[in-house]
């Protein structure tokens, strides 16, 4: 799976300048994947409540709809490039090697009921 991320999502992830940031850009691309795994009639109830999450959780940002923005385009992505993968994504990490190199390491499962859980709590990885 961390190939499959990286192949998915390298070139958003490495918007980031530092390790933090990547970290950051990974979590989102990874909420996207996870959503893009649900049924076409839960995906925009799904967007909705981590838009709700992001804004409480970074309050006075004002790049919500760039967020939001983003998230759509690698949902897209997701369906695109993996359609047949339904794995979810539970933790996702960045490893640094070096300055400007780093390693992906993600954890996934198979079980539908646990990404239903893990989009319910309102909650990017």
């Amino acid at each position: 799976m961390s190939e499959l991320i990286s192949e998915y999502a390298s070139d958003y992830i490495n918007m980031g300048e530092t390790a933090e940031e990547r970290q950051s850009y990974l979590n989102g691309a990874c909420t996207a994947w996870n959503i893009a795994n649900l049924d076409e009639s839960r995906r925009e109830e799904a967007i909705r409540r981590v838009m709700e999450d992001y804004k409480r959780t970074n309050p006075g940002t004002d790049d919500a709809k760039n967020f939001e923005h983003d998230l759509r385009i690698l949902i897209q992505k997701k369906l695109e490039m993996f359609p047949e993968i339904k794995k979810a994504i539970i933790d996702a990490m960045i490893q640094p090697i070096s300055e400007a190199q780093y390693r992906i390491n993600i954890a996934s499962t198979d079980d539908k009921e646990l990404l239903k859980e893990i989009l319910k709590k309102d909650r990017t990885l």
